[in-house]
């Protein structure tokens, strides 16, 4: 069994609750500093306490409440550094205004860049088909290290 279909697999087991699709894109170099795959770690993270942040106030701080994520990492020569995530849609929040947010948290991150993309998948076949893009072999210059495990939060490992 490859690599690709034992994470493939390991995510059906413990998908992302309310899914929604995200690519978000970063900025190559800040003030001199390039990106990196620990820059990035590092700027997700950052953007994943903002959300969740704006979402669960105190609760996220106090009692450890966070939205489900899974992150996937990519970049080669010929593509900058971003990201394929599915970060937990709230009940208590509308799609518009969750991305809304989500989009607003990831400017406000230090390597956060405007050109993003998101998806509400409308079916199961599309979210799988999600999973299946953000972990094709290309554009990644290491398969297994791509896959950001610090900051995908549908598990604890």
């Amino acid at each position: 069994m490859s690599h690709n279909s034992i994470i493939k697999q390991f995510y059906q087991e413990h998908r992302v609750p309310s899914p929604v699709n995200f690519t978000l894109t970063q900025r190559q170099v800040v003030d001199g500093q390039w990106i990196s795959d620990e820059v990035s770690q590092q700027n997700f993270r950052h953007f994943a306490n903002l959300l969740n942040n704006q979402i669960y106030g105190k609760a996220f701080k106090r009692f450890g409440k966070k939205l489900s994520m899974f992150v996937v990492r990519e970049h080669d020569a010929t593509h900058r550094h971003h990201l394929h995530c599915v970060i937990e849609k709230p009940s208590s929040r509308t799609y518009r205004d969750f991305v809304t947010t989500a989009l607003t948290c990831w400017g406000d991150t230090r390597f956060g860049y405007y050109q993003n993309h998101f998806e509400v998948p409308a079916t199961n076949q599309r979210e799988t088909g999600w999973i299946d893009y953000c972990l094709k072999q290309r554009s990644k210059a290491d398969y297994l290290d791509s896959i950001d495990w610090m900051n995908s939060t549908c598990f604890e490992l």
